[in-house]
């Protein structure tokens, strides 16, 4: 039996619409996802890097305008992909997401070879050529907004992440006193 090329996503994706009590959570008018279980991928030529998406971690899934949903759905086939580079985007290309790093080895990727990983990653899924390059033409023509919006995003977060470890009180051993308010 011959072996086919080894595949680059480790695992299966599962996902759950995240809703509030009147509705889906909605962001730009695009339902929100997130992922029930960690899904790893891995790049390069040798598989060299691997990227886990954490469970927890909240998508849009394929950022596709509403007007061509019908040839390229939110949810199609290249969905495994879209998560990945959705998750390269919002740590900008670093993989660093609540103190951890996701990225064996660590390193951070640039925008650019985010794009590529998500034209690698449709490849793997075995999604043609033409749908591939207009995808991957979109996200390189379209997406610098979105990489500079999640950096801003990033460092707000980690700022704010940031107060909230300096005004938090220290732990208190089990055999002293808690100090006195």
């Amino acid at each position: 039996m011959t072996k086919g090329p080894r595949r680059r996503f480790l695992h299966k994706l599962y996902l759950v619409l995240l809703e509030r009590r009147d509705g889906p959570s909605i962001r730009n008018g695009r339902s929100l996802w997130g992922l029930q279980r960690p899904m790893a991928y891995e790049t390069g030529a040798d598989h060299g890097h691997r990227i886990t998406v954490p469970a927890g971690f909240v998508t849009d899934l394929a950022s596709v305008p509403r007007l061509v949903w019908s040839f390229y759905p939110p949810d199609g086939p290249w969905v495994k992909a879209a998560v990945v580079h959705d998750f390269l985007y919002d740590t900008n290309g670093d993989g660093r997401w609540w103190d951890k790093d996701w990225i064996a080895p660590a390193r951070t990727f640039t925008r650019a070879e985010a794009d590529d990983i998500l034209l690698e990653g449709m490849r793997d899924r075995g999604i043609g050529r033409w749908e591939r390059t207009v995808i991957w033409l979109a996200v390189r023509l379209g997406g610098g907004a979105g990489w500079r919006r999640a950096g801003a995003l990033k460092a707000e977060r980690e700022a704010l992440r940031a107060q909230i470890s300096t005004a938090a009180p220290r732990p208190v051993a089990a055999d002293e006193e808690p100090p006195a308010i």
